[in-house]
């Protein structure tokens, strides 16, 4: 009998790491530090031939989402575009969201000019292939928490696909002291695995 072989596919997802959420309207603390993280894990996954894909808050200028929050990441915008040190190659695929009138929180609801969404874009493409998500940007407790378990909800179940939350690369608002903590909680309970992104690029280059 013939012995099918499998093939792993790595994919990131960074999570809105745009300027108004490291300098701007909404600056996360920290924000910044989620950079260098994410663009190594970026530089190891293509190097495997994997995908890269960037989500963006890419709003209206009038939304009812700012009556929750100052305004921010407005289409066209410099707020709305990503921080000129991460480092975003031509084959990345973008993904837009929060585009219309509802909040748009997960990466999950957007879509890319090309009509990409993160469904198309994770989703196995034969029987053979395995996919490793790895997923990190801002922030914790708001657009990193509602992607990462939107992706995990869908795959459950699906034994070929698994998903990371990139500790180190990721940051909270933390409106209040235990949003951080609640929002990593509520990831480990969708089945988010936490780790470095040392680890994770260990694994991605099958060390």
């Amino acid at each position: 009998m013939e012995t099918l072989t499998t093939h792993t596919r790595n994919v990131l997802i960074g999570v809105d790491i745009q300027n108004d959420f490291i300098t701007g309207t909404l600056a996360v603390k920290d924000g910044a530090e989620v950079i260098e993280p994410t663009n190594k894990v970026a530089e190891a996954v293509r190097s495997t031939d994997g995908t890269v894909a960037f989500t963006r808050d890419w709003h209206p200028a009038e939304t009812p989402h700012f009556d929750t929050w100052p305004s921010h990441c407005v289409a066209g915008t410099e707020g709305a575009e990503f921080v000129s040190t991460l480092d975003i190659q031509e084959t990345d695929s973008i993904i837009s969201k929060g585009t219309g009138l509802t909040d748009g929180y997960s990466g999950w609801e957007g879509i890319s000019d090309k009509g990409e969404t993160l469904e198309t874009l994770i989703a196995p493409r034969n029987t053979q292939e395995t996919v490793r998500v790895f997923l990190g940007g801002l922030a914790t407790d708001y657009c990193v928490k509602a992607t990462g378990i939107d992706i995990a909800t869908y795959f459950a179940g699906n034994e070929r696909v698994t998903t990371y939350l990139l500790r180190d690369a990721v940051r909270a608002v933390a409106l209040n002291q235990a949003d951080e903590a609640n929002a990593l909680k509520a990831l480990e309970a969708a089945q988010v695995l936490a780790i470095s992104s040392e680890e994770a690029i260990a694994m991605i280059q099958g060390e």
